[in-house]
């Protein structure tokens, strides 16, 4: 019999957890209390399944895939025999470690705990866990996290070496890219990063420079095109020619930059203004105007999957900077 997993939480990142653990032939128990949001978390599930079918990216019939999950609103039932446990539930902590409280106390201390929160820390969450707090770990995904390959796993204070390896060796069966942070910090790499662009983005839109629209266009057309293959280093490294970074930072752009670094967003939560700017023109956005969530969301897939083929099927991460860009880094 397979390994069984448990996800608690049947939102959009329990069930895209459900549909990696499922496709890659895991059983599943997908939990979530309210019976309604347990059966929309099944008819995503069985969407998602579709898509990957339609794409290639599964050979086995979506019916065959949904039989090794287990949806319930029984919490002990969800967890019980379980060999590791993922929390997504709301990012919230009070709710976080009261769940992670109740699991420590009820669960083999063999079971590890991970949560995907996309911001929160272990080691609050940790603080719950009078028993074995060491099997307390983040294992934070991409949204969805069944097409999206990374996951950072991040340590709270007592989280064990051994819990660390076992996470990164799941997460890398899965066949995803994984990133261990050296210590923690709120909203981990990813998160940071694309915060900070993303407000710099409402602040743009707060002082009527562009829409939203527009943002997104110089994203796809330029930047989220060589984000596809290359980090912001490498980038930027190219941007400095046969003098690589050190000359972009002392004489090319990254030096000319310094001259208007000052005036890029600095507040620490989102403007009204800004917020009420941005919520209104995405209602006026040409390309998702009569489109419902379902439809957006599958289109969305699609062009993932598509990206996905082109930059990383066939390619692990080590194999890929090994033989595509070794001559940069002698």
């Amino acid at each position: 019999m397979s390994e069984k997993i448990s996800i608690v939480g049947a939102g959009v990142i329990g069930v895209g957890w459900a549909t990696l653990f499922a496709s890659k032939g895991y059983r599943v128990s997908l939990y979530t209390e309210k019976k309604e949001t347990l059966d929309k978390g099944v008819e995503k599930l069985r969407n998602y399944l579709q898509v990957m079918k339609n794409n290639s990216q599964i050979q086995e019939e979506v019916s065959s895939v949904l039989s090794r999950v287990n949806p319930t609103t029984n919490l002990d039932e969800a967890v019980g025999d379980s060999t590791f446990v993922i929390e997504a539930i709301i990012e919230d902590y009070e709710a976080k470690k009261k769940l992670f409280g109740y699991l420590d106390k009820a669960l083999s201390k063999d079971v590890i705990l991970a949560s995907s929160t996309s911001g929160l820390l272990m080691t609050e969450i940790q603080k719950a866990m009078l028993s074995h707090p060491e099997r307390g770990v983040i294992a934070h995904p991409w949204n969805p996290p069944h097409l999206l390959p990374l996951v950072e796993v991040v340590p709270g204070e007592k989280t064990s070496q051994d819990v660390l390896e076992k996470t990164r060796e799941l997460m890398e069966k899965l066949d995803r890219v994984v990133v261990v942070l050296k210590k923690e910090v709120p909203g981990f790499v990813g998160n940071r990063l694309a915060f900070a662009l993303f407000r710099e983005a409402v602040h743009l839109v707060d002082e009527g420079v562009a829409t939203v629209e527009d943002i997104d266009k110089v994203m796809t057309a330029a930047i989220g095109l060589r984000w596809a293959f290359m980090g912001p280093f490498l980038t930027y490294h190219l941007g400095g020619g046969e003098g690589g970074l050190e000359y972009f930072f002392n004489r090319g752009f990254g030096f000319g930059a310094n001259e208007w670094l000052h005036s890029l967003a600095k507040y620490d939560k989102f403007p009204y203004t800004g917020v009420v700017k941005a919520v209104q023109q995405m209602k006026e956005y040409s390309f998702i105007k009569g489109k419902t969530f379902q439809e957006i969301s599958k289109w969305r897939d699609e062009k993932l999957l598509r990206v996905y083929k082109l930059v990383w099927e066939q390619k692990k991460l080590s194999f890929f900077f090994k033989l595509e860009y070794s001559h940069i880094f002698k």
